[in-house]
């Protein structure tokens, strides 16, 4: 499993302002490190250092957190893809891909999420991780897909 330290920015800027690390502290808690600045925009406002039961309601909040947990606990990537409808009536896809890193090759300390957002339906991009990555979305069960076959 790779670390932080494996990740050298330099080598992935167009996807930098879609990035978010998120970090588990103290007490099991999950932080967001850093978040790239596509997301500070279309979020509007930077959560950088922030908890998710800081930003969100609590069923919000206990949905972001048991995400980071299944991606710690699997030790596996894994993929959602969430559709909202906007208070404007816009049909939004939101893709998410959260990659767990390692200081230690065993133990999750960290989490490197990517997320886009679009426009109605999106392409899948599971097992862009390799190996294999877990699916699920906001009306489905979480699955395993497996990357060859993706």
């Amino acid at each position: 499993m790779p670390s932080r330290r494996d990740i050298d920015p330099v080598e992935v800027p167009r996807l930098l302002p879609n990035l978010q690390l998120i970090e588990i502290v103290a007490g099991g808690r999950w932080r967001y490190r850093l978040i790239g600045t596509a997301l500070v925009e279309a979020f509007g406002r930077d959560y950088t250092g922030q908890f998710p039961d800081e930003l969100f309601d609590a069923p919000r909040a206990r949905s972001i957190i048991e995400t980071h947990n299944a991606v710690r606990h699997a030790r596996q990537p894994m993929f959602l893809r969430s559709r909202y409808i906007t208070t404007k009536d816009v049909d939004i896809v939101a893709n998410r891909l959260y990659l767990p890193l390692s200081d230690d090759d065993r133990d999750v300390n960290m989490i490197l999420g990517a997320l886009t957002l679009g426009f109605g339906t999106i392409a899948s991009v599971a097992g862009a991780w390799g190996g294999s990555a877990r699916l699920a979305s906001a009306n489905s069960e979480i699955q395993t897909v497996d990357a060859a076959g993706a």
